[in-house]
């Protein structure tokens, strides 16, 4: 797959132009939630990562033609199949991209490397950052996040906070409930949340919950519910946006030639699982036209069909 995915319509950022600047499924983390799955390789720093990364011009250099092709795009976002901001020259990237478009830049990250200088450097050269925070403590932290060997959920608050202080944040916050793994919802665990986000003071803070099929045994928090933690933290975090991440955002983008549709169809697929409305929002053509290239992929073994919540997701062919 290539480096650039999208744009996507994302129910933050509007259309999304993604960016994965790293070899595909290597993260710091193995989230229950992952939509991805178990990652490939589970590592603690860049150092530690034998396949060759995108070089600064590379990724540039895909951007640049990307936006030849697409009329609008509201972000230009460095996310992807792992944790980007282990790809050690992320902040070189963000610099090229500048030279050549205004388009603002945003980074989606777990947040586990922000302690490190190169890297918080980077994650404070963009106009926007999502960092996750998905517990108050470290038992929670590791059941929920299951890092790799050495990362502490203090440490990372702090590294966090300190971002806060440079760059806008929007603080996401993933809530789940689980037989096999716990829950990050229980009144102790939002207790610890709610104190992290004080301490943290983000410009704002995202609930969202599994919309997307994960492939753990992990269940979504029903929408009433969001709304009850979302209560309970705008109380006890006066000043700080609390928002519930909505399901869906509606945007359009077309491509230009007819023959694009099903290699962009692999390269959203391969970042995130979709429905056929997603694709469609994406892809800028009709459900009908949508569902003829999701036919073919998946007839040609490329793609799988998982059913979640009722729904029915397209997702890369792994196998």
């Amino acid at each position: 797959m290539g480096i650039i995915y999208g744009p996507v319509p994302s129910r933050r950022l509007g259309m999304s132009l993604g960016i994965d600047p790293i070899p595909q499924l290597i993260c710091t983390f193995d989230c229950v939630y992952c939509q991805l799955g178990k990652k490939r390789f589970k590592v603690r720093s860049p150092e530690e990562v034998k396949e060759p990364f995108p070089s600064p011009d590379e990724i540039a250099s895909e951007v640049k033609t990307a936006l030849q092709k697409y009329e609008h795009i509201d972000y230009i976002t460095f996310s992807g199949s792992g944790e980007p901001t282990l790809n050690p020259r992320l902040g070189e990237a963000v610099e090229k991209i500048r030279r050549f478009t205004q388009i603002p830049i945003a980074l989606i990250t777990n947040s586990s490397l922000l302690t490190r200088a190169d890297v918080f450097d980077a994650a404070a050269s963009c106009d926007l950052v999502l960092p996750t925070l998905d517990a108050g403590d470290q038992n929670t932290f590791v059941r929920i996040n299951r890092p790799a060997y050495g990362f502490d959920i203090d440490t990372i608050a702090d590294a966090i906070a300190k971002l806060a202080r440079v760059v806008p944040i929007w603080l996401e916050v993933m809530l789940l409930e689980s037989e096999k793994y716990g829950s990050n919802v229980t009144e102790e665990a939002i207790t610890g949340i709610v104190e992290k986000i004080r301490m943290i003071q983000p410009h704002e803070v995202n609930l969202n919950t599994c919309v997307r099929p994960p492939e753990e045994p992990v269940n979504p928090i029903p929408e009433g519910k969001l709304d009850e933690i979302r209560i309970r933290m705008e109380e006890a975090l006066p000043g700080v946006t609390i928002a519930v991440v909505p399901k869906r955002t509606k945007s359009q983008s077309k491509l230009l030639r007819e023959e694009e549709i099903s290699a962009e169809i692999l390269r959203i697929l391969a970042v995130r699982p979709c429905t056929t409305a997603d694709l469609t929002d994406s892809l800028g053509i009709n459900p009908a036209e949508v569902g003829k290239y999701l036919a073919r992929l998946a007839e040609a073994d490329k793609i799988t069909r998982r059913v979640h919540k009722g729904r029915l997701y397209y997702a890369i062919n792994k196998d």
